[in-house]
C-alpha cells in the first residue's frame, strides 16, 4: 500500500445538488460519515476511522477539530496546512458525492491569481504508481485529482500546483457562500482520464480532507464543516 504524507509535499443556508443524468441509478461502493461520536479524543475516534493526521492536523495551536451537528469541523486558528489521510482502497468508483460547507473563508485566496489557499479540500488519489512531484525535495505521489469550494472564480478546471503538475489537479467543485450547506457529485473517472491522458481509470486508493491557509492574507484563519463522504460506481 502506498503511503502519501502532506508533509512532503506541501444555520444551514440551503440544500444544493449537482448531480447529472443517471446518477440515480449509481451504486455506492464506499461511505464515511461522522455521526456516533461518543466523546474523548477525536483523533483517536478518528483514527479508529481509518484517518491519519499528517502537518498540522493534530497541531492544537494551528487547526481545532470538532463536531458539531454530526458533521467534522476544521478551523484553522492561524496560518496552518493539515490532513486527515484515509489509505482506504475503493476499487470501482468512477463519481464522489461530497455533503459540505464553509463556515469562514480565508482572506484574499484566488487560485486565478496564484494565491491559493482553500477553507476544505477533499482528495482523492489514484493507484498506486508514484508520479514525479517535479522537485528532488519533494517525494512522488500516486495521481490525484483536489475538490474544494470556492468563494469566486473558475468551476470544474484543473488547476495545477507548485508540484505534482504531472499527476495532480485542484478544482474547484462549486462556488459557494459562508454557511451554504451543498451536496457535490463529481466524475473523478473522466477527470482523471482527461486530465492525465490517461486510457483507463486507475483505482482509488485512498482520500483524503485537507484544511490550507499558509498562502491567504490577514490573519489566515478558515472554517469548514464535512457530512459524508461517499465513492460511487
Amino acid at each position: 500500500m502506498w503511503k502519501f504524507s502532506l508533509a512532503a509535499a506541501m444555520a444551514i443556508v440551503c440544500l444544493v445538488a449537482a448531480q447529472p443524468s443517471g446518477a440515480a441509478d449509481a451504486i455506492v461502493l464506499y461511505s464515511t460519515d461522522f455521526k456516533g461520536y461518543p466523546g474523548g479524543s477525536l483523533l483517536d475516534w478518528l483514527r479508529s476511522k481509518h484517518f491519519i493526521p499528517k502537518q498540522d492536523a493534530d497541531n492544537k495551536s494551528k487547526i481545532a477539530l470538532s463536531i458539531q451537528d454530526e458533521a467534522l469541523v476544521l478551523e484553522a486558528k492561524k496560518r496552518a496546512l493539515g490532513l486527515l489521510l484515509n489509505e482506504t482502497d475503493v476499487p470501482g468508483a468512477k463519481r464522489i458525492r461530497i455533503e459540505w460547507e464553509v463556515g469562514a473563508f480565508p482572506e484574499g485566496v484566488s487560485y486565478d491569481q496564484g494565491i491559493r489557499s482553500e477553507p476544505i479540500m477533499v482528495y482523492t488519489f489514484f493507484g498506486s504508481d508514484k508520479i514525479s512531484s517535479g522537485s528532488m525535495l519533494v517525494p512522488d505521489s500516486p495521481y490525484f485529482i483536489g475538490l474544494f469550494l470556492c468563494e469566486a472564480g473558475r468551476t470544474d478546471h484543473p488547476y495545477t500546483g507548485r508540484y505534482f503538475k504531472a499527476g495532480g489537479r485542484y478544482v474547484c467543485a462549486n462556488v459557494v457562500k459562508a454557511g451554504e450547506r451543498i451536496i457535490t457529485e463529481f466524475d473523478i473517472g473522466d477527470a482523471v482520464k482527461s486530465y492525465f491522458k490517461l486510457g483507463e481509470i486507475p483505482p482509488v486508493s485512498g482520500f483524503a480532507i485537507g484544511i490550507d491557509t499558509d498562502n491567504a492574507k490577514g490573519n489566515a484563519t478558515a472554517k469548514s464543516y464535512i457530512r459524508k463522504i461517499e465513492y460511487l460506481n
